[in-house]
């Protein structure tokens, strides 16, 4: 499976598709908001992402390629009495956790042409996912890679013929695995900057 995913990597950033060789490399402000059993272990929002995607036409309205990205939570948690593993601590809580996203995509593209391109798309591949869990001197520790996938709607607004701006909505989840028993999933908002080439 791993060597299917870098062997299609390969292809698609070498290899030489139709519509002018065209293609769109985004750069995102990520903000993102946990969901599931991640909004369980870190409620509050995260302010600190970033998102890289790039997409290569191979038709006006479809674009594949690569997305990868960096999205980092943390919450502070009062002081309390907490259980974990049969064992009992009383303090503070310190929570972290960072998501590395590594996905073969594709886009479909509504208004090709036009300045106001709306899209879906979809991601699947890889997550790396990596909590901790800080408290006095100790510290717990969880990550896993696991299967995910990665669906999104969005729109490019090209201010000229080489460059635009993007909105996307996505939403990562990736399956349980590892030292994860459940699956971990964020929704974001990215806000980016599109640079198209040919």
């Amino acid at each position: 499976m791993k060597k299917i995913f870098v062997l299609a990597a390969l292809i698609l950033i070498l290899g030489d598709f139709s519509a002018n060789g065209q293609s769109y490399t985004n750069t995102s402000y990520s903000i993102a908001l946990p969901t599931g059993d991640l909004n369980s272990f870190i409620s509050a929002p995260s302010f600190r992402g970033i998102a890289f995607d790039y997409r290569k036409l191979i038709k006006p309205n479809i674009g594949i390629g690569l997305t990868t990205g960096w999205n980092t939570f943390f919450e502070e948690r009062a002081f309390a009495t907490y259980t974990i593993d049969n064992r009992s601590l009383s303090g503070k809580q310190w929570r972290y956790m960072n998501s590395f996203p590594l996905f073969l995509s594709g886009d479909y593209y509504l208004k090709p042409g036009d300045d106001l391109n709306p899209y879906v798309g979809l991601g699947v591949g890889t997550i790396y996912n990596k909590r901790a869990t800080d408290m006095g001197i100790f510290r717990l520790e969880e990550d896993a890679w696991s299967f995910a996938f990665q669906p999104q709607v969005g729109f490019f607004y090209s201010v000229n013929h080489f460059a635009g701006v993007s909105v996307a909505v996505k939403y990562s989840y990736g399956l349980a695995a590892g030292d994860f028993n459940a699956a971990q999933s964020f929704l974001s908002l990215n806000i980016g900057y599109v640079f198209m080439g040919n």
